[in-house]
Parts: C-alpha cells; sequence; structure tokens
C-alpha cells in the first residue's frame, strides 16, 4: 500500500529502484511492480507511459542518491586529491553495504545486449556526471599540467570503474584498495 510520506510516483520508483537492482530488469515485470508497490496499473501508466521510462527513472534516482551519498561521505573534506581518494572509500562502503551488488547503471546495460537508445542514453549522461567529478577534483589539483590533467582524470575513472566492477566479480573490497594504491600513485 502507498504510504503516506510518498506519493505513487515516488511509491512506484522505490519498488522499482529496490526490484531492479535486487532482481535485474529483464526478470521485473510491471505486474509486480504494480504489486508490491500497491498501486493500480493505470497509476503506473500515468505516471511511467513505459517499462522503459520507468527504467530511465530509476537510473536518474540511482545517480541522484550516489551523488547525495557522496555530497554527505566528502563533507569537509576541501582537498581535490582526498576528494578523489574519498570517493573510492565511499564506493568501498557502499560495495559492502549492497553485499557487492556493483554499479546499477552497468547492471542494466549488461542486461540488455540490445540497448534501448533512452536507457543507454542515461547510463552515459551518469557516467559522464561520475568522470566529470574527477575531472574537476584532477582540475582542482596543485602541479598538473593542463595537458595531463585530462588523462589522469580518465585514467581514475577507469579505476573507478574497473575497481567496482572487480568487486563485484570477486566480492571483496581488495580490487578498490588496489585502486587506491594505484591512484595515490598518480599524484
Amino acid at each position: 500500500m502507498v504510504t503516506a510520506d510518498l506519493s505513487v510516483r515516488g511509491q512506484i520508483l522505490e519498488t522499482a529502484d529496490r526490484l531492479f537492482y535486487e532482481q535485474g530488469y529483464n526478470l521485473t515485470g510491471i505486474n509486480q511492480i504494480i504489486e508490491e508497490a500497491g498501486v493500480a496499473k493505470a497509476s503506473l501508466y500515468y505516471h511511467f507511459p513505459s517499462k522503459e521510462d520507468l527504467c530511465v527513472a530509476y537510473l536518474q534516482k540511482r545517480y541522484q542518491n550516489w551523488s547525495a551519498r557522496l555530497s554527505q561521505f566528502l563533507k569537509g573534506v576541501e582537498d581535490p586529491g582526498e576528494r578523489i581518494l574519498q570517493c573510492f572509500e565511499c564506493r568501498s562502503q557502499f560495495l559492502l553495504e549492497t553485499n557487492f551488488g556493483g554499479c546499477s547503471y552497468i547492471r542494466i546495460i549488461a542486461e540488455m545486449p540490445q540497448r534501448t537508445e533512452k536507457i543507454n542514453h542515461q547510463v552515459i549522461i551518469n557516467k559522464e556526471k561520475q568522470r566529470q567529478f574527477f575531472k574537476t577534483q584532477v582540475n582542482n589539483l596543485s602541479g598538473i599540467k593542463p595537458g595531463h590533467a585530462s588523462d589522469l582524470a580518465q585514467t581514475i575513472f577507469l579505476l573507478f570503474d574497473g575497481a567496482t566492477m572487480q568487486s563485484q566479480v570477486y566480492r571483496s573490497i581488495a580490487p578498490m584498495k588496489q585502486a587506491l594504491k594505484a591512484v595515490k600513485a598518480l599524484f
């Protein structure tokens, strides 16, 4: 049943968020979302014309949640190098809390060999925002040559993404720790 503190749209999105992350996109049916959210089918389709539209909203919500989590984690951390390192620590905590569930964006893409344009576009937007975080931090590091900054940010982003996926595969934060060591050696 819809709780008082969530709108119908919010209840649908919360339910889809949980189910898509736990079960995956392909194994989660619209009828299951409707039943578990306690809403009418018409309500779901009023707010989300298709399962694809619901997935795009899910991906947007996942990014908002990650961004808020990271902002809270970095509260009071001003040094750009330390902000980069703490981002890896934040991800490590997330991986432990989610039993190594990994990146929700990659999980969705991995399920879709024939990617839909809307979903693929949203994943790219989310990944580019993550990449931009590292670019901003690297650009604020002292002593980094402008031509080198872009490559360094890209390398850090690849280490972050790769370590996230390897942690998911091995169900261990050891890859995150190794990536963190590699990042420390870069600057």
